[in-house]
């Protein structure tokens, strides 16, 4: 009996699909130079294999360098010089000084000098630990958020601490901070709502507040230089000439593995295996994520320079796409280099990397625009004067970008 109807087959195909381990060295993409460093000191202190340089953000343009300025600097022509930047550590001692009995001075100026320029203690000096405590107590009564942590993830936890103590958010927040951060990196919600007793919503709730309303680093007086590095810096070598972009190389992290542990033993070498792929993958994806950086920067460079030289009036239509195609990456690639960067132009500003797409001027570049177009107008009359143009903007939005571009640096509300 023979049996009639459609045959069926299969048709070959080829795909490209990203595999774990590219996705791998994608997973820094998105991270901003603040975001970046706490991620590098989260691998540090967790791999027997790295080490870490000391690095600093370069004090003329914010670029993360391991010396007294970056490479970049040291030829570029600036055609605005920073503005000076104050004593902090100054008018901290001076603050402190009121929070702690007399005796304690000579401690306590130890200690300010002993933090590094992110306003962090990564080496306490040698004092009682109960001493230490107490002038380290005094000094955040005194200071910013998070001042004398020692690592930007103790900085997240001890600015958690202080928002759960003045009752303005739930404990959770600073239980989640202290113990679980590590399972938050990873979402794993599930995960810290079982182990909390929490539900998962409530797990999500505080994770929301940790990161709005806490940051990796402390923000200090001194502008972008000190509270948050750059992630792009534009110079323009030769006026007239092209914008040419710079981007911190994987050098200029700090991060070393460590060659010249001895593996006598088969125990020692399975122990260790792990450790140095660990140890790969992170400078991989360092390099990665610079890589990418740097091809998206050139591309606003060649794009936006005369948004980039001149200013926000000069703004022209690029979107995300157009920089994929040119690429030859997916949109989304995009969108994960650009969130959250910084960019200094070559007159000083320190402009969102995300302001120089859009099809039309973003809301920043139009309040920066009309704000200097009419320099004596308030912040309601900017408010009408770019809803009668057709955008509807409020005057609590206009405030909050003049705020942000008078500090664009610092956390963000």
């Amino acid at each position: 009996m023979e049996r009639s109807g459609p045959s069926l087959g299969m048709t070959p195909r080829l795909a490209a699909r990203p595999g774990l381990r590219v996705l791998s060295y994608l997973a820094l993409l998105p991270a901003s130079a603040v975001e970046l460093d706490a991620a590098v000191d989260r691998a540090v202190a967790e791999n027997p294999l790295l080490e870490r340089r000391f690095w600093r953000p370069c004090p003329t343009c914010g670029l993360a360098t391991t010396g007294e300025r970056c490479t970049v600097c040291s030829t570029a022509r600036w055609s605005a010089e920073p503005e000076a930047t104050s004593d902090w550590r100054a008018d901290l001692l001076r603050d402190a000084v009121t929070e702690l009995p007399d005796t304690w001075r000579p401690v306590l100026e130890e200690v300010v000098a002993s933090l590094d320029d992110h306003g962090l203690l990564p080496d306490p000096p040698p004092v009682p630990a109960e001493t230490l405590a107490a002038v380290v107590a005094g000094l955040r009564r005194a200071g910013p958020p998070g001042i004398a942590a020692t690592s930007p993830i103790d900085c997240v936890r001890v600015q958690a601490a202080a928002l759960v103590e003045s009752g303005s958010v739930d404990p959770l927040v600073g239980e989640i901070a202290e113990r679980w951060l590590p399972e938050v990196a990873e979402e794993r919600f599930a995960d810290v709502a079982e182990s909390a007793g929490a539900t998962e919503r409530a797990v999500a709730a505080a994770v929301a507040v940790l990161r709005e309303r806490t940051r990796p680093f402390v923000s200090l007086p001194g502008g972008a230089a000190r509270s948050a590095p750059t992630d792009v810096v534009f110079t323009q070598p030769d006026r007239p000439g092209p914008v040419v972009a710079h981007v911190a190389g994987p050098d200029s992290a700090g991060i070393e593995v460590v060659t010249d542990v001895l593996a006598d033993t088969d125990e020692a070498r399975a122990w260790l295996a792990p450790h140095r792929e660990a140890a790969a993958r992170l400078v991989a994806q360092v390099a990665a994520r610079g890589r990418m950086l740097q091809r998206v920067a050139d591309e606003v460079a060649l794009r936006q320079q005369g948004f980039i030289v001149a200013g926000p009036e000069e703004h022209r239509p690029l979107l995300r796409r157009d920089v994929a195609a040119a690429l030859s990456v997916h949109p989304s690639t995009v969108g994960r280099v650009v969130g959250g960067k910084l960019a200094r132009c070559p007159d000083g500003r320190v402009v969102p990397l995300a302001d120089f797409f859009g099809a039309t001027p973003s809301t920043a570049v139009r309040v920066a625009t009309a704000r200097a177009e009419h320099p004596g107008a308030t912040d309601q009359q900017v408010a009408d004067l770019l809803s009668r143009d057709g955008a509807a903007i409020s005057r609590r939005t206009v405030a909050k970008y003049r705020a942000r571009a008078a500090n664009p640096a610092s956390p963000r509300p």
